[in-house]
C-alpha cells in the first residue's frame, strides 16, 4: 500500500491500525510531505507542530504523530523512516519492506517527500530541502524483529553469493 501522510495517517487510520495489529502480509509505505498537499495546503497529523499554512494560518495546534512509534507498538517485523537522498537505500529498504511482510507480516517505510508547491520551494531545491530534512530531524532508521533480520540477512547473503558466482 503506498499513500501519502493525509490518507494514511488521517482518512485510513483505523484500517491500518486493525491491520498491523493482525500482523496482515503487506508493506505500507507513507509518502509524507507533511501536509495535504493535492486539497489546498490543509494541515495532516503529520504535519508539525506550529506549522502555518494556508488551511491552518495559525499554526498546527497539536504534535506531529509518532507512525514509527505506532508500528513499533504494533509490533512489525520491519520499520524504516527514509528520505530520497540515497537511491540505493531507498531501493533496499522497499525490497527488505516487501519480502519481510511477504514472510511474516505488516511492514511500515515513512518516506519524507518534498511538497514544493504548498512549501514554496523552487524545483531545483527539492533535493535541498530533502537533505537538509535528513539532516536536522528525518535522518534514517531502520528498525527488524529479530526473525526478519535473520532472514533478511540470510537472504542478502544468498544474494551476494549468487552475484559472486554469476562474475566466475
Amino acid at each position: 500500500v503506498m499513500c501519502g501522510d493525509g490518507g494514511l495517517v488521517d482518512i485510513g487510520f483505523q484500517g491500518l491500525m486493525h491491520s498491523w495489529f493482525r500482523h496482515e502480509k503487506f508493506s505500507t509505505f507513507m509518502l509524507d510531505n507533511e501536509i495535504y498537499g493535492n486539497t489546498g495546503g490543509q494541515e495532516s497529523g503529520m504535519t508539525a507542530q506550529g506549522l502555518v499554512a494556508k488551511m491552518s494560518p495559525r499554526g498546527k495546534v497539536d504534535e506531529k504523530m509518532d507512525m514509527l512509534g505506532l508500528a513499533k507498538e504494533a509490533k512489525l517485523d520491519y520499520i524504516a523512516r527514509i528520505v530520497p537522498t540515497n537511491p540505493a537505500r531507498v531501493v533496499r529498504t522497499a525490497r527488505r519492506a516487501i519480502l519481510i511482510a511477504r514472510e511474516f507480516g505488516s511492514t511500515y517505510v515513512q518516506a519524507y517527500t518534498s511538497c514544493n508547491i504548498e512549501y514554496s520551494i523552487p524545483t531545483p531545491d527539492v533535493m535541498q530541502d530533502a537533505f537538509d530534512k535528513e539532516k536536522k530531524e528525518y535522518g534514517f532508521e531502520e528498525h527488524f524483529s529479530d526473525r526478519a533480520k535473520a532472514y533478511i540477512d540470510d537472504l542478502e547473503k544468498k544474494d551476494k553469493a549468487a552475484a559472486k558466482a554469476a562474475k566466475k
